[in-house]
């Protein structure tokens, strides 16, 4: 069973890595045709908001695809683990609740910090001054 997982789980991160690769590269093809002058759609949408769209949801998944993959991974290797599944499961779960703790602290202050840069932006009516998308 823990052969299954993980090769599983590394199936689905080769999968999500694959999809996220597939909508940065169409990303980038949107930028540069977007630089050239020309209207940014691609991937047969019919404008640049409906591929941004498209490219948003690949994203989405592909995020989606590697979370799934690597929590199966883990628990492969947790179950193959030499060490007690008793010691072995709480410390997994432990370090993934830290990670999300930390990753929603981080994406809070780095949020607030954007928002109020648009903010001074906006005021000084100074578009250079936006932060990037």
């Amino acid at each position: 069973m823990t052969e299954v997982l993980l090769a599983s789980g590394v199936a689905l991160d080769l999968v999500g890595a694959g999809v996220l690769a597939h909508a940065h590269n169409a990303e980038s093809i949107v930028e540069l045709r977007e630089d050239a002058g020309e209207e940014g759609a691609a991937l047969g949408e019919p404008d640049a908001q409906s591929t941004h769209a498209q490219l948003l949801a690949e994203k989405r998944i592909g995020f989606l695809l590697l979370t799934v993959g690597l929590s199966v991974y883990l628990c492969g290797v947790v179950l193959k683990s030499p060490e007690e599944l008793a010691l072995m499961a709480p410390i997994a779960v432990g370090v993934v609740v830290a990670g999300v703790v930390v990753s929603v602290i981080f994406t809070g202050v780095a949020s607030n910090r954007i928002r109020e840069q648009a903010r001074r932006a906006e005021r000084k009516e100074d578009p250079e001054e936006l932060p990037e998308q």
